[in-house]
């Protein structure tokens, strides 16, 4: 008998600790569930070092690292009309005083002639072609800078360049520069930190006051966060969507490029309502206060959206025109970034100091270029990069 109980109490004492145990670890689900941090942080998905804001975490605007199930769920859109932004008064204004005509829904053109290459003085004869001799009052304290990500897309770009001149030219914007930014540096395409050093270069040169990064789009497949990839040149197909800032109030970006098709002859897509990607509009101060695009995606996908999320932590909102209309040039599919949902999960923690912060460390720019339609722009990478 002595001998049982000697036995019979450690496990005795051994069962109560399991289930005290179980309780508190029971409790402790309840409480991280019943939080206001659960809602920001799901401790079951990553593990990370960072320090969390707890200004954001307080105003419950975005997941702080960031639930990638949840990301769609946020609004990166201006919240009932402000989200849609109508110019017609300021189209009519233009037509008045500019003495503008607009067409509205244009046809455009995928055979640029033999002699319209851009990197040639034979380019010369279009800008007397389209030149317009009536200067606008309306813009002249306008100075804008279009800056277009490149590599191995001659075709596209030549279509590009070839429609939206004319159409620059046609809403008398006359004070304008496109900038070419090609990557020499081998292996992955990385559009964030092209965008990010000829935005540096650019605001020493130029000192446009409204920029307009003219990309690529991505279009959503389903409600689960997996896309098709659709990455594509896009061409605008009406000339009301105005490449001027003349609207824009402060700090308010406009995604330009909301409606787009990807056959002449084909239906418009809407594109997902959390994609800013595509063609992008606003003010320089702007950009510096985002601190410019994530220079860590290579290859396709992510830098969009992580450039949404840093609207947001900084209560940013987007617009969008009511004639953003464009047509998406076709080219081989690109290599999907493996790492983008890892980089999401945590990017507004890296905002402040992943980008424009950092951009003169790991990218320079290598050659400019004057040619008669655009200034071509070459940047390598500096640092040991590892995709």
């Amino acid at each position: 008998m002595k001998r049982y109980r000697i036995f019979y109490w450690p496990r005795i004492l051994t069962r109560k600790s399991f289930w005290f145990s179980l309780i508190i670890v029971f409790l402790f689900i309840i409480l991280i569930i019943h939080s206001p941090i659960h809602k920001n942080l799901n401790l079951f998905d990553h593990y990370i070092s960072y320090k969390i804001p707890l200004d954001l975490i307080n105003k419950e605007k975005i997941l702080i690292p960031i639930n990638i199930n949840r990301l769609y769920d946020y609004r990166v859109v201006c919240s009932n009309n402000n989200g849609t932004l109508n110019r017609n008064d300021l189209i009519n204004k233009l037509s008045k005083i500019c003495q503008v005509n607009f067409n509205g829904n244009l046809k455009i053109n995928l055979n640029p002639p033999d002699d319209f290459q851009i990197r040639s003085l034979s380019t010369l004869n279009y800008v007397k072609l389209w030149q317009t001799k009536i200067s606008c009052s309306l813009y002249q304290n306008e100075r804008i800078a279009i800056i277009i990500s490149y590599r191995n897309r001659k075709t596209n770009l030549q279509n590009l360049l070839f429609n939206l001149i004319p159409i620059l030219q046609r809403q008398n914007i006359l004070n304008y520069k496109i900038f070419i930014i090609e990557q020499l540096t081998l292996g992955a395409f990385n559009k964030g930190r092209l965008y990010n050093i000829a935005f540096n270069h650019i605001m020493k040169i130029y000192k446009p006051t409204c920029i307009i990064f003219h990309g690529k789009s991505t279009t959503k497949k389903s409600l689960k966060i997996f896309f098709c990839i659709l990455d594509a040149d896009l061409i605008p197909e009406n000339d009301q969507n105005l490449y001027s800032c003349l609207a824009l109030t402060d700090h308010h970006p406009l995604h330009m490029s909301v409606n787009i098709r990807f056959k002449i002859n084909g239906s418009y897509t809407t594109i997902y309502s959390f994609l800013v990607g595509g063609v992008l509009k606003m003010r320089p101060k702007t950009f510096n206060l985002l601190n410019g695009y994530s220079n860590k995606y290579f290859n396709w996908g992510g830098e969009d959206d992580d450039m949404g999320l840093r609207f947001l932590s900084k209560d940013i909102c987007v617009q969008r025109p009511i004639n953003g209309y464009y047509y998406a040039g076709s080219h081989p599919s690109q290599i999907r970034n493996k790492k983008r949902f890892k980089l999401l999960f945590d990017a507004v923690l890296r905002q402040d100091i992943d980008g424009l912060t950092n951009i003169e460390k790991i990218a320079v720019i290598e050659n400019v270029y004057e040619y008669p339609l655009v200034t071509w722009m070459t940047a390598k990478w500096i640092d040991n990069v590892s995709e």
